[in-house]
């Protein structure tokens, strides 16, 4: 439904009123507040309307009006400010992340923590998607006498290190073992090399007394490319920011949203993942698909390792939420993490 001018300026500033404040909004609030230009019945009547046509609720029958669902969507599709930051906001993110970037958890677990910082919102990122992801490089070599490291780099940034004990390895078998290694392993997707097969025999007679060597090294490899296979952790910074919202005040609600924020299954709902995706996409209330998410919004942006998209990064709170300010940071930080994953892929 469109709307004409004066009540799109009423939804407006009531939902700018509300978010800053989170009291319901009467038109005496507006007429101090906003240069509406007309008396307070007329704000009033149209008001109404809005109710009425399901942009507002009133909370109480003496109390002022509050967004629904649909007038939050129509505010986000219409109405919202440009999104932006501050640009020493935007430096001071970057940066910190750059500082931050040395491997692929600690980078987004940093991202989280900074997404959250400039929302005041629990901050939620998903691994990158394993299907795609691919074994670079790895190499072994001898570290202690009776040890030796082994160090698999993948494509979407991750590293794993291994330390086998019990092995003796001089530098001329590490150089050998490590060229065999790359030739029958590099660039094999995380799903080839989880399958039994990746553990055979070495048939290299170069490597025949290193046999063993090699089927302790090939069956690390399949239980890296296993444990990045299965269930990967989602990131999640900052729910200690949902206690300054008045939302939460209320026992069973502060507790489901924690109870939502520890499930890892519910967590990958709300970040979704789209064929398409937009650089930010907003979904409130009913539009997560779920009746206990009806109180929700999430803000939310892939973010991509070169030109493959990778993963989500997104931010979840109450519907009360500042859409612009978290659009802006969660764009912000997508492209932000995207880079560092990028080279840390190409290191």
């Amino acid at each position: 439904m469109e709307l004409d001018a004066r009540k799109r300026q009423i939804l407006q500033a009531i939902v700018l009123d509300y978010v800053a404040t989170a009291e319901p909004v009467g038109s005496h609030g507006l007429i101090e507040r906003h240069a509406i230009g007309v008396k307070s019945a007329t704000i009033r009547s149209e008001m109404a309307e809005l109710s009425d046509w399901g942009f507002l609720r009133q909370p109480h029958t003496s109390a002022g009006r509050v967004p629904a669902v649909q007038g939050y969507r129509y505010f986000v599709n219409f109405l919202m400010p440009p999104p932006q930051l501050a640009d020493g906001e935007r430096r001071d993110a970057e940066s910190s992340l750059k500082r931050a970037a040395s491997e692929l958890e600690a980078t987004l677990r940093k991202t989280c923590q900074l997404l959250s910082q400039l929302t005041q919102l629990p901050a939620i990122a998903t691994p990158p998607d394993t299907d795609d992801t691919r074994l670079k490089k790895l190499f072994v070599t001898a570290v202690a006498p009776g040890a030796a490291l082994l160090v698999l780099l993948f494509s979407n940034g991750r590293t794993e290190n291994r330390v086998l004990t019990g092995v003796s390895l001089d530098a001329a078998e590490a150089l050998l073992l490590a060229d065999e290694l790359q030739k029958h392993f590099s660039e094999k997707s995380v799903r080839q090399l989880s399958r039994p097969e990746t553990a055979r025999e070495v048939s290299s007679p170069a490597l025949a007394l290193l046999a063993p060597l090699w089927r302790r090294i090939a069956s690390e490899v399949q239980g890296v490319a296993w444990g990045l296979h299965a269930e990967s952790p989602v990131f999640v910074e900052g729910t200690q920011g949902v206690l300054r919202q008045p939302e939460f005040r209320d026992v069973e609600r502060l507790d489901h949203f924690l109870t939502v924020l520890q499930e890892r299954a519910a967590l990958v709902a709300l970040m979704g993942r789209q064929s398409n995706p937009a650089p930010v996409s907003v979904q409130i209330g009913e539009e997560l698909g779920r009746a206990d998410f009806s109180e929700y919004a999430v803000v939310r942006s892939p973010y991509f390792v070169g030109e493959r998209l990778t993963g989500t990064i997104g931010v979840v709170g109450p519907t009360r939420m500042d859409y612009a300010r978290a659009s802006a940071a969660v764009q912000l930080m997508a492209r932000a993490v995207g880079q560092a994953l990028t080279r840390l892929a190409v290191a």
